[in-house]
């Protein structure tokens, strides 16, 4: 599966910065939602369009707002530990070989990050009307953590990112090669290819940080269109920001290369992304509702167009045996647009006397995000994007139980999403389970609490599938909500 190569975002095959820091995780990043809104969703396994009753309906099915009969503010905070445990992939002979992310290749300890955020804060405010329900809804929501990490470690057998840059016995490249910069590749101009000897046997070390997210502001309105049949609208202004942050090292521990001029010892290369975000996009949703027995929602949301500007830079440093220091530094600048896929989802409720079931499922054609406004080198990954994903079915369910009627409700989910890239094994898709409580604190005022739990694997690629960081993630996620209803 030729992807996932989120840690060479830099383009650095010839001697300078390119103007593309740009591959199609990048539009999938922007296109992947988050956890969702409100610690009732969350702890019914995000299974709400066909529940929908709070003021979290503004982000998962704006019709369900028509069931709010009294003014409501809310307020929601989270807490997210992301946990990415890493081995690097490399091959002895035909044997595979799996080192672990520490120097010593002892247990594999993986990187965590921590963020705490605003989940939303917003108010519903029902109008007055003559028959049926007309409710009006603004606010923040926080769309999508970008907040990552990963550290590993490990001796490859069998090559070097300089052979990214410079193949030894390649062609020689219009432009100077990055590695001869750094001293690590010379040319032969009268067999016009690259000498580049330092081929394999590195140790490789890498520690990668990426954070940031997506927020929304948001105006809903639903109104009742005929008996216990509303429609309701979404219209969502996105801000946001992205930040990576790379640092790799590849080093001769073993001495291997001693001989002038490639008596190489250690090259370190640190690299940052940092993006601005900004888009617009809308959702619609229907709702038919049996009191107290039965819901079904069902929603369409439009691509969001997203605008990106974004600063990116290189550094790099290769020292020699010999003790001789070169240095590489470049900077360069981009914007470009995406397009995300429609999304088309639905949902269905059941109320069974204190118990209420649900279920939702969502369909998103993944082949649909697209580059736009861009440069033709960019434009062309839209090619790729059609060859490397597919379109997916996600599924939720959840469940709620009233005790007895005492004010205290207990929660229960479980979300099934799977990969966007063709072809992935199941374990590539991402589970989530979670679970919750609300505590009814005063005859006007909710507190709900959720913790979810995912877990999912994936890869990424240093510079090919020689040096390949295989992934174990977990995501732990805590939200609570306060609501007060006037």
């Amino acid at each position: 599966m030729p992807r996932k190569s989120l840690y060479l975002l830099i383009v650095l095959s010839l001697g300078f910065m390119q103007a593309m820091a740009q591959f199609p995780e990048d539009a999938l990043r922007l296109s992947t939602p988050g956890f969702g809104v409100g610690a009732r969703a969350l702890g019914m396994g995000g299974a709400y369009t066909g529940v929908a009753s709070d003021y979290s309906a503004i982000y998962w099915n704006p019709a369900g707002l028509a069931q709010i009969t009294l003014g409501e503010f809310s307020m929601g905070l989270s807490y997210l530990n992301a946990q990415d445990d890493g081995t690097l992939f490399g091959t002895t002979g035909n044997t595979p070989q799996y080192l672990t992310n520490t120097n010593s290749f002892g247990p594999t300890q993986g990187a965590s990050n921590n963020v705490m955020n605003f989940n939303s804060f917003g108010i519903t405010h029902p109008v007055p009307v003559r028959r049926g329900s007309l409710v009006l809804a603004f606010g923040f929501q926080r769309e999508a953590s970008f907040n990552s990490g990963l550290e590993f470690s490990g001796f490859n057998p069998l090559s070097s990112i300089i052979q990214s840059w410079a193949p030894n016995n390649g062609p020689l490249t219009q432009d100077i090669s990055i590695a001869e910069d750094l001293g690590l590749a010379q040319a032969d101009t009268i067999n016009n290819v690259f000498q580049s000897l330092i081929t394999n046997r590195v140790t490789q070390t890498g520690d990668v940080t990426e954070s940031g997210g997506l927020n929304n502001w948001s105006v809903a309105a639903a109104l009742d269109i005929g008996p216990n049949l509303s429609a309701g609208v979404t219209l969502t202004y996105v801000a946001g920001s992205y930040r990576y942050d790379r640092s790799y090292t590849e080093e001769d521990r073993n001495n291997y290369y001693q001989t002038y001029p490639f008596d190489f010892n250690k090259l370190q290369v640190d690299e940052f992304i940092e993006g601005d975000i900004s888009g617009v996009t809308a959702k619609f949703g229907l709702m038919y509702r049996v009191p107290d027995r039965f819901r079904i929602g069902i929603t369409v949301k439009t691509p969001t167009a997203f605008s990106i500007k974004e600063n990116y830079g290189l550094t790099a440093q290769s020292t020699f045996d010999n003790g001789q220091t070169l240095d590489y530094n470049s900077e360069a600048t981009s914007d470009y647009d995406v397009r995300t896929p429609w999304v088309v989802g639905g949902g269905a409720s059941v109320t069974i006397r204190d118990l209420v079931l649900s279920g939702d499922v969502e369909f998103t054609d993944w082949t649909t995000m697209e580059f736009t406004d861009a440069k033709s080198d960019l434009m062309q990954e839209n090619k790729n994007i059609r060859s490397l994903f597919t379109s997916t079915l996600e599924y939720r369910l959840g469940a709620e139980y009233d005790i007895a009627k005492s004010g205290i409700r207990l929660r229960g989910g479980f979300g099934y999403r799977p990969s966007p890239y063709k072809d992935d094994p199941s374990d590539f898709d991402r589970k989530t389970a979670s679970g919750g409580i609300g505590i009814l604190l005063t005859n006007s005022v909710m507190l709900d609490v959720a913790y979810a739990h995912s877990w999912w694997k994936n890869y990424r690629s240093n510079y090919d599938a020689t040096s390949r960081v295989d992934e174990s993630l977990t995501w732990n996620t805590v939200l609570a909500t306060l609501s007060y209803r006037f």
